[in-house]
């Protein structure tokens, strides 16, 4: 692992696809470009425009500058690693391939350390949560927490959830909608809230 490696990716043209503008391409998409990790990149990516435009597409979401977590050359990877996990849980939701396949790709020490970048943080302990339930076992030096109210793991302004069940070691609330061995994770669209709204099953008399 080198001692000074970031994650934001500029590039007009990403993984075939036209970059809407100048900009730089940062959470999920840029990790995974930069590992080099064998899974598919996101069906939405994220870009930090350079003139402070806000906007989405079919394929981009688009933030002004003051989003691009910060990946300055002094940091480690694992402390820029860490920065762009946290933009993609607060922006682009929890991507459990691209989790799985940070387990495997970094040491178990590797991802304690991760986490103890703020140990007692909510997105700190949602990575842990998520290491943690993907490799089934627990890292190690990390003791159960206390004294801090439960986050939920999936924000459900994102991503479909279920009522969950709490996890007292992390104080998260697991409301992932399956289990280990399977667990489609929906993301909100305004298409899919409209046809909620419309309550088709209800209306199954009328056709």
């Amino acid at each position: 692992m080198s001692n000074n490696a970031h994650f934001s990716r500029s590039a007009s043209v990403f993984h075939g696809l036209q970059v809407p503008e100048q900009g730089t391409i940062v959470g999920y998409g840029a990790i995974i470009d930069s590992l080099e990790l064998k899974i598919p990149i996101p069906d939405r990516l994220a870009l930090i425009s350079y003139q402070n435009k806000t906007y989405q597409d079919d394929v981009w979401i688009v933030f002004p500058n003051r989003y691009l977590p910060d990946d300055h050359e002094k940091m480690t990877e694992i402390e820029s690693l860490y920065r762009h996990l946290v933009f993609a849980l607060k922006y682009e939701g929890v991507n459990l391939l691209a989790f799985k396949f940070l387990t495997k790709h970094y040491s178990l020490e590797q991802l304690t350390e991760l986490v103890d970048i703020e140990p007692t943080g909510q997105y700190s302990r949602r990575i842990w949560f998520l290491a943690e339930w993907l490799l089934d076992k627990p890292l190690p030096n990390k003791d159960n927490l206390s004294r801090k109210s439960y986050v939920p793991l999936l924000d459900e302004k994102l991503q479909y959830t279920i009522v969950g069940r709490k996890s007292p070691r992390h104080l998260i609330v697991n409301n992932l909608p399956g289990t280990i061995n399977f667990c489609p994770l929906v993301s909100r669209t305004g298409t899919l809230e409209k046809y909620i709204s419309a309550k088709i099953s209800e209306r199954k008399n009328e056709y």
